[in-house]
């Protein structure tokens, strides 16, 4: 069955954008996952799995990588720090 030409273009825009791996110990997994993925297509709001949900954020062509390392901000900074000293199971208040 031949994908409609909107999805080979969304796909191929998608595909595009990526900088995937070649090697190392994922390879077999990430070969096979592409070609599923080349014979499916990319979900659309037709799709019977995806008719509820709007994928457009996970097929739009551009990618934005995940804040990692120094562009993350840290997530509890600003919260006070409150020790809790179990001794044996039990709390114990004086420390």
């Amino acid at each position: 069955m031949a994908l409609p030409q909107a999805k080979q273009d969304a796909l191929s825009a998608r595909i595009a954008g990526l900088s995937l791996p070649q090697a190392g110990w994922t390879a077999a997994a990430r070969a096979a996952a592409l070609d599923r993925l080349s014979a499916t297509g990319l979900p659309t709001r037709r799709d019977e799995y995806w008719r509820y949900t709007d994928p457009s954020s996970l097929t739009s062509a551009e990618v934005r990588p995940a804040a990692v390392g120094e562009d993350a901000q840290p997530a509890f900074e600003a919260l006070a720090q409150v020790r809790l000293y179990f001794v044996d199971g039990v709390f114990d208040a004086a420390r």
